[in-house]
């Protein structure tokens, strides 16, 4: 079996975070992983941090300096055969709730607008490509909503920076709409890594063998 973190971010792109992309890679090589998926985020906040860093830069710029805790995790992993996917977690300016969405490629960063700024989840719907996945993350914190399930793939159900009730309610939530589970640690380096993810029979080294296998149902979510 192989174990896949789903909900990461880095220190470089998360001034919250206190770990790196790369260190990240190497903590979960030690913990019997075989990859991960670097969810920063995007929103505002991010142009906030670091809006002295940003200021003049192209699109194409401020995405590659959005991706750069991604491709630490990258090339990292490219030298211990472990795969580290690009995804996001994406909160729309002026609301509080956070979508996770997979099956994205670094081309597609570089060509869309940054997510945040698309006013909902149709918007987001919309620029995606028709087989990324939307799952909402955490939806039982508090200052959150629950989501239309119609423009949703699945729910985070278990959520590694959760209390067991409030990923319970978000179990209870995704079994009542009959929608896929997902799982992630929400690491953060100050939170405890491998908390999450998922386990499966499969290999994944692409965007694509992921929602492949979100889309198959041929996993377990780890649940420590």
């Amino acid at each position: 079996m192989y174990k896949y973190e789903l909900h990461l971010h880095t220190s470089e792109c998360d001034k919250v975070a206190t770990v790196s992309g790369a260190d990240s890679v190497k903590k979960y090589i030690d913990l019997g992983y075989s990859g991960m998926v670097v969810t920063d985020h995007c929103f505002s906040i991010f142009h906030e941090w670091y809006k002295n860093e940003l200021k003049g830069m192209t699109h194409k710029q401020k995405i590659e300096r959005w991706l750069k805790g991604y491709y630490q995790a990258r090339n990292e992993g490219e030298k211990h055969g472990f795969t580290v996917l690009p995804g996001a977690e994406v909160r729309f300016n002026g609301t509080n709730n956070d979508y996770l969405v997979y099956g994205l490629t670094e081309d597609f960063f570089y060509n869309a607008p940054f997510l945040h700024e698309l006013k909902n989840l149709n918007e987001l719907v919309s620029v995606l490509p028709s087989d990324a996945l939307i799952v909402q993350a955490h939806p039982f914190r508090d200052g959150m909503t629950v989501s239309d399930p119609s423009l949703l793939f699945g729910i985070e159900a278990h959520n590694g920076c959760n209390p067991p009730f409030r990923n319970e309610l978000a179990k209870a939530f995704a079994i009542h709409y009959e929608k896929p589970m997902t799982s992630g640690s929400d690491y953060h380096g100050y939170t405890k890594p491998a908390s999450g993810g998922i386990e499966t029979n499969e290999i994944i080294k692409t965007p694509y063998e992921l929602v492949s296998v979100l889309k198959s149902g041929n996993y377990k979510i780890i649940e420590n």
